[in-house]
């Protein structure tokens, strides 16, 4: 299903059987890749939205973030992983929300190599690479790392003010 720009400047691109329809344009393809936090929104055990900003890596497909298996948000997305991300930039005026059903991936714990090599892309956007191995010797020193997986079901992309 396409869905050509509304009055309002959204833009929803849909997932179909050949991908996100309309494709994925540069513009909004570098809008999720340059900004460093996006907001992700999970429901509640009493069905209350629950936000909480994290650092994400976009690869193109997918939005992946790393977190500690132990928090809110990992525990709410265990129990219904239906999800909206939002990424938005607050002097441009542009964002996109992606929402749909977010895996959760754990790391065996004889195999934390899997979980560290899916978050080193996600820490090198933001570290160089000493201060990255650094980052992650202290944030998964419980081993407790997941990461959130999610191949968008919807986009809905703003590309600025008019």
């Amino acid at each position: 299903m396409t869905s050509a720009a509304r009055r309002d400047g959204l833009i929803t691109h849909t997932r179909g059987a050949a991908g996100l329809e309309p494709a994925v344009s540069a513009e909004l393809d570098g809008h999720l890749r340059r900004h460093r936090n996006a907001t992700v929104a999970t429901i509640g055990a009493s069905g209350a939205p629950q936000l909480t900003p994290v650092w994400y890596h976009w690869d193109g497909e997918a939005l992946t973030a790393s977190l500690p298996g132990w928090t809110v948000k990992v525990a709410n997305l265990r129990r219904d992983p239906r999800v909206a991300i939002c990424v938005d930039d607050e002097v441009a005026g542009c964002y996109a929300t992606l929402t749909g059903r977010a895996e959760v991936v754990e790391g065996r714990p004889t195999d934390r190599e899997a979980v560290r090599d899916a978050t080193m892309p996600l820490l090198l956007k933001y570290l160089p690479e000493p201060e990255a191995d650094v980052r992650w010797s202290r944030i998964d020193a419980d081993g407790d790392r997941v990461l959130i997986h999610l191949v968008p079901a919807r986009i809905l992309w703003r590309a600025g003010v008019r």
